[in-house]
């Protein structure tokens, strides 16, 4: 039995909560609303470019409701970063406590529509680039909605038993004689059957089914845009120059869905497996295990707050036609400006290179 007890004791980490504590400060309290501040004004930068008559295409659907899905998502995050703080379990905010489940239910159902909003355009410009022709009756705006609103659906109503799993405690504190509030598990949160089946429901279409997916079609739409450009390279003609630049087009597209759904993967994948392990794996207070997963779970949450910030960022980096509508809609002036200065250096390169070809013909 001594032996027993020295072994927990060894287990116990006295400095993990002051660590844990800290750690929640710098991410919770000053990294959070930074983050959160850029993602809401990025998102609603983005559904506002992506909504110009010029941007529309079913792509861009797909990427405005994901605008949309994100923005929601930190706003949740905002909301639950304040669960920490201590004088929030005082009476006077029992309202926060009370809507506290129901902003856990959207913060998840956000995070999951993100999810498969990800792969349902990866999906579609798979279609697109590797069936062209069939892509052209499938890739439409009209099934780009119907796809969007099947996913917000499917994810609300998936989720829908979370704000179950907790329950407001009132608490009387004797040492300072003040109800303290607290959010508990209710039973059905610690029944065995329940957590076995919510939660292998939720790694398999929340985890593993995306990720292997998009990793399968990433795959797939790499090799298809390298074998496109070495077929461009290879095409030397004057009359294919149409169909190179189209296609050069389309490769850029492709190549910024791919560059947000890599983001996705690097900041989603180490959170789900997170759960994954908590799930076999949970120890309570004052294991050090528990403030060590309690602190990777900060860390990887604030890491898919980055994701769902950083879209924006990735669209400004890789598509010409978002920068240009984005000064167009924003900043007028300035994008008449770049225009004519575009178009100018754009006509000394043409004659430029027209003189080159003349003097390559006579020579």
């Amino acid at each position: 039995m001594e032996n027993g007890t020295n072994a927990i004791t060894s287990l116990e980490d006295p400095e993990g909560e002051a660590v844990l504590e800290l750690l929640r400060f710098w991410i919770q309290r000053v990294a959070v609303p930074i983050v959160v501040f850029i993602g809401v004004v990025g998102n609603s930068v983005t559904v506002v470019v992506l909504t110009r008559r010029r941007m529309s295409s079913s792509t861009n659907t797909y990427l405005t409701a994901l605008a949309v899905a994100d923005l929601l998502y930190l706003l949740f995050t905002y909301y639950l970063s304040f669960v920490h703080l201590p004088f929030l379990n005082d009476e006077t905010y029992y309202w926060y406590w009370l809507y506290l489940p129901f902003n856990l239910w959207f913060t998840d159902a956000m995070s999951a529509v993100s999810v498969w909003l990800t792969v349902s355009f990866t999906v579609e410009r798979y279609i697109a680039v590797c069936h062209p022709l069939r892509g052209k009756v499938l890739c439409t705006e009209k099934r780009a909605r119907r796809v969007i609103a099947f996913v917000f659906i499917f994810c609300i109503i998936t989720t829908a038993t979370t704000p179950f799993e907790y329950n407001v405690h009132k608490e009387l504190n004797s040492g300072t004689n003040k109800t303290v509030i607290n959010l508990l598990n209710t039973e059905l949160s610690l029944n065995k059957i329940y957590q076995s089946v919510f939660y292998t429901y939720c790694a398999a279409a929340f985890v593993f089914i995306p990720l292997l997916l998009l990793g399968f079609l990433n795959f797939i739409l790499i090799k298809a845009v390298r074998r496109s450009r070495k077929q461009r390279c290879d095409l030397t003609e004057v009359e294919h120059c149409g169909t190179s630049s189209r296609q050069k087009q389309e490769n850029k597209i492709t190549m910024t869905l791919i560059s947000v759904v890599f983001l996705f993967m690097i900041c989603q994948t180490p959170q789900a497996f997170l759960l994954i392990i908590k799930y076999f794996y949970d120890p309570s207070k004052p294991h050090r295990d528990y403030y060590v997963l309690r602190g990777l779970g900060n860390i990887f949450n604030f890491m898919v707050a980055i994701n769902a910030a950083s879209n924006f960022m990735l669209y400004c980096a890789m598509s010409d036609k978002y920068k240009r509508t984005l000064m167009l809609t924003f900043f007028p002036c300035l994008a008449h400006r770049h225009r004519r200065s575009h178009t100018f250096n754009s006509n000394i390169a043409s004659y430029e290179n027209s003189s080159i070809r003349i003097v390559t013909t006579n020579s």
